[in-house]
């Protein structure tokens, strides 16, 4: 979606209300499986400086894999946006400038898991906490 920044010439702002599709070529090289509508609202103005600025709300739903499970799980997400935008621009590429966002919105590990279901080989729970018997550091604090 390519917006007319001359529009400020003559208007006060210019409204934005989308929902935006990416298709499957930007989910390439990226942690991203599944990339829901992205609901965008916000506008573009001219600050008393006379900058363009850009305002935007940004929601969305991304499916990622799973840190522990390796299963699919959806990940919400919300990005305000509040940048200047170049004056000598004359358009902007709405879906190139989100993405841009939406890319450092992906954590780098994410688990819907429950802590207290997951089990290891000896059937106790990560959380537990080392056993004096289980303790590897047991000689090395000299207990």
């Amino acid at each position: 979606m390519i917006i007319d920044l001359n529009k400020l010439l003559y208007e006060d702002s210019i409204n934005i209300n989308e929902k935006i599709s990416y298709n499957e070529d930007y989910l390439k090289n990226t942690d991203i499986l599944k990339l829901d509508d992205v609901l965008v609202d916000g506008k573009i103005i001219r600050d008393y400086e006379e900058n363009t600025v850009i305002n935007l709300n940004v929601k969305g739903t991304m499916f990622l894999t799973d840190a522990i499970t390796t299963l699919s799980v959806p990940y919400d997400f919300a990005i305000e946006i509040e940048e200047i935008l170049e004056n000598s621009a004359k358009t902007l590429d709405l879906i190139e400038f989100l993405w841009h966002y939406i890319v450092l919105e992906i954590p780098i590990r994410y688990t819907t898991s429950d802590v207290k279901e997951l089990k290891n080989t000896y059937n106790q729970v990560y959380d537990e906490g080392w056993k004096e018997n289980n303790n590897p550091f047991k000689d090395f604090f000299g207990e």
